[in-house]
């Protein structure tokens, strides 16, 4: 932890250093948590890539629009305390085991954004994202510690403001000063801002519940080609799998990532409606399961894929049989009710 002193020498380092260098990166060396940086509000003609690993950033708003040429932010192990990130020139964003508040959204302004990789994003709320025209890939892993879980259960708002994983949807479109930036409770959250994407892989927890709310304001993804999902899809009746069959004209390839154990969830109406039409995308090529066994995950799936318009041999399953080596196989026959 770094010392108020050493807290400003840090800052004032990085204020000199950034008037001078395309590439900087910030590793501060911690035991237990990250060390504080104020005033991070840089100005640069020339800076192009900024990582920061092992700080906390406690800014209202985190602003890079004094760095026009800034193309690539990345921030590992850091606390990010900001209602607000905002870049006109930002085009790749990563963020790896970072912290977040449990109270406040960050809303993420980027509108050249290309490249959204949130790896295994702690505790906290999931972003709220704004329009990202040119994304093209995203890679979304939500940690075991994501604050976005119904206290009932249920794997969508559950309309209580008693709820606490729920009750941070209820605040004025106009925002409150001290949850952070306004949404609309009856619009998207996250997954919106995804839906320009060609590359797709969302991956959490099954009882995290940002995900599977935000099915019933999502538009179609016109242009995404390759989609990888892991458990959270298979809730409520496979509500999300069927989604995104229906919603992604022009999906190519289709991955399920399972985990080792089958979750313990909680079943409950979905609350997205599939429509009547039952024929996934005319593009798709190949379906790949992933597991450590073959168990009623893997049936359910084979049914549900089935069941709209997918054949069997368009499915590729691979399964590992031991810590030297897996096996993989295309389905024929699918004789198992489920």
């Amino acid at each position: 932890m770094l010392s108020p002193a050493n807290q400003r020498r840090a800052t004032n380092w990085i204020w000199k250093a950034v008037h001078r260098v395309r590439v900087l990166r910030l590793h501060v060396v911690h035991e237990q948590e990250p060390s504080p940086l104020s005033d991070l509000h840089l100005v640069s003609q020339h800076l192009t890539k900024l990582h920061l690993d092992g700080v906390s950033v406690n800014d209202s708003i985190l602003d890079f629009s004094g760095c026009p040429a800034l193309v690539e932010l990345t921030m590992e192990y850091c606390d990010v305390f900001v209602k607000h990130l905002l870049s006109p020139s930002l085009k790749r964003l990563r963020f790896a085991s970072c912290d977040s508040s449990e109270y406040t959204r960050i809303l993420i302004s980027l509108p050249s954004l290309v490249s959204l990789d949130l790896i295994e994003w702690q505790r906290g709320r999931a972003p709220l994202l704004g329009s990202l025209p040119w994304l093209a890939r995203a890679v979304v892993e939500l940690g075991d510690d994501a604050a976005d879980r119904c206290s009932k259960g249920r794997f969508d708002d559950c309309g209580a403001y008693i709820c606490h994983g729920c009750r941070y949807y209820y605040h004025h479109h106009h925002g409150d000063p001290e949850y952070g930036p306004g949404y609309d409770r009856n619009d998207s959250i996250f997954l919106k801002g995804l839906s320009e994407a060609t590359d797709l892989e969302l991956s959490a927890e099954s009882d995290v519940i940002v995900f599977n709310r935000d099915l019933k304001w999502c538009p179609t993804f016109t242009k995404l080609k390759t989609l990888l999902l892991n458990d959270w899809c298979l809730a409520a009746d496979h509500n999300a799998l069927i989604y995104f069959l229906q919603h992604s004209p022009v999906l190519e390839k289709l991955t399920f990532q399972l985990s080792k154990a089958p979750p313990n969830v909680m079943k409950t109406e979905g609350i997205y409606k599939p429509l009547g039409q039952s024929v996934a995308s005319n593009c798709l090529k190949l379906v790949e399961i992933r597991c450590a066994e073959i168990d009623s995950r893997v049936y359910k799936i084979l049914k549900t894929l089935t069941t709209y318009g997918i054949s069997l041999e368009k499915i590729n399953i691979t399964s590992r049989i031991s810590r030297s080596g897996c096996f993989s196989f295309v389905c024929t026959s699918l004789k198992l009710e489920v």
